[in-house]
């Protein structure tokens, strides 16, 4: 798998994580006032008799927990991908 493949992944792990926060979140809530996911979605709800608003919006946090999963995701990539290539090295080295 190449970086490109691995950056795609660790997105897409990301984006899971981030609707199964979204989720649990927004049927956790049962009255007016403003959430904060752990991820970083900002959930304004206004309950009345006749209804109910719920607004979205993105926060700064979104940006910084996105950046720093890739960025683990993308070391802990590049990590096993250098600990594969030692181990064929040594196992070319005991034939």
């Amino acid at each position: 798998m190449n970086y490109y493949k691995a950056f795609d992944a660790g997105s897409s792990i990301y984006l899971v994580a981030f609707m199964i926060d979204y989720i649990i979140e927004l049927f956790s809530i049962n009255s007016s006032g403003i959430k904060t996911t752990a991820l970083g979605l900002k959930i304004i709800t206004t309950m009345n008799e006749h209804s109910l608003n719920t607004t979205f919006s993105l926060t700064w946090e979104v940006l910084i927990s996105y950046l720093i999963f890739i960025l683990f995701f993308m070391l802990a990539f590049y990590f096993l991908k250098k600990i594969k290539k030692q181990m064929t090295i040594w196992q070319c080295e005991l034939e």
